[in-house]
């Protein structure tokens, strides 16, 4: 580092602590840093990135920002989702500290801030420099003889839900009552495309509201609890198969259709995997089934709907 460097930063951190008046941690002093002077920061460390998220190299704009959550997209339309520490983690995703992810966000209020990524997967987010994690995570259900749901059981623990679907009204109730012609038919063409044969699920993606719309959801839960089932091994082929056609993009939202395509590859949110394991290991008050209730306004309760589903119509079927 030259002498202008050097004595700039010392200037910056003199100037930073006097207006606090506090001393600064190093996780503050560079989000202060690469605010008022980007180049003396070293780059950030995501805590953990998945093994699926896309590395392809080249220019990425902002598709949505959240209070947890910035999605970047690149020219191929794929999403790469940065997450704050402890709220959540996609197959597309990487996690950062607080501090890092408050850093990003702040930079990101600028309009004209060019962002790219390498070839390796590194993100230039303006002078903001985003490696790739030490740890990589690869969020896949397998089959797993060792998972075996007690259908009795779980339906006991969702019987006492009440929170809202998107479509369908509480989730305790959906249990308790035969279930409306629309989901019946839903199984029914999901069955008929597991065994290879032709069906029309069309009508359902994208239906809902929202981010993530009710029958995704519903689809993704699905799709979960099959992926533990070797007996489903090949005929969620033959369903990647058939809906490698469909133009998912079309048919629902971006964010939406990308989970959707995750799933049909196995793969999964890590809270969904957590949630799926939890139940089929009798774990009924496991934190996870609580933190995937609170997810989005109606998403994880449709989620586990569509776990449910995937239990009562497909694994186990009276």
């Amino acid at each position: 580092m030259n002498q202008t460097h050097a004595v700039n930063e010392k200037l910056l951190t003199a100037m930073i602590q006097s207006q606090l008046n506090v001393k600064l941690s190093a996780d503050e002093y560079r989000q202060r840093c690469m605010l008022l002077m980007p180049n003396c920061c070293s780059p950030i460390k995501p805590l953990v990135s998945s093994s699926q998220l896309p590395l392809r190299e080249g220019k990425l704009t902002v598709f949505s920002q959240h209070r947890h959550t910035i999605n970047l997209i690149n020219q191929q339309q794929q999403l790469i989702t940065l997450h704050r520490y402890g709220s959540g983690f996609a197959p597309m995703g990487r996690v950062l500290k607080t501090a890092d992810f408050d850093t990003v966000q702040a930079a990101l209020t600028d309009s004209h801030l060019t962002i790219n990524q390498t070839i390796n997967g590194e993100l230039k987010i303006g002078h903001i420099s985003i490696d790739q994690a030490s740890h990589v995570c690869h969020l896949e259900l397998k089959p797993d003889p060792a998972l075996s749901f007690d259908k009795k059981g779980v339906a006991q623990l969702l019987q006492q839900i009440n929170n809202s679907t998107g479509v369908h009204g509480q989730l305790g109730n959906l249990i308790l009552t035969p279930y409306q012609a629309e989901l019946e038919n839903l199984c029914l063409q999901l069955s008929n495309l597991l065994a290879g044969n032709r069906a029309d699920l069309t009508p359902y993606i994208g239906l809902g509201v929202g981010l993530t719309p009710s029958y995704d959801d519903i689809i993704v839960g699905i799709l979960a609890v099959l992926a533990c089932d070797e007996r489903f091994y090949a005929p969620l082929q033959r369903l990647q198969k058939a809906m490698q056609s469909m133009p998912l993009d079309k048919l629902t939202t971006t964010i939406s259709a990308t989970f959707l395509q995750y799933a049909l590859k196995r793969q999964f949110s890590l809270l969904v995997m957590q949630v799926v394991r939890a139940l089929a290991q009798g774990k009924y008050h496991h934190v996870s089934i609580h933190k995937l209730l609170n997810y989005g306004h109606t998403s994880g309760a449709d989620l586990l709907f569509g776990i449910w589903l995937g239990i009562d119509r497909f694994i186990i079927r009276d």
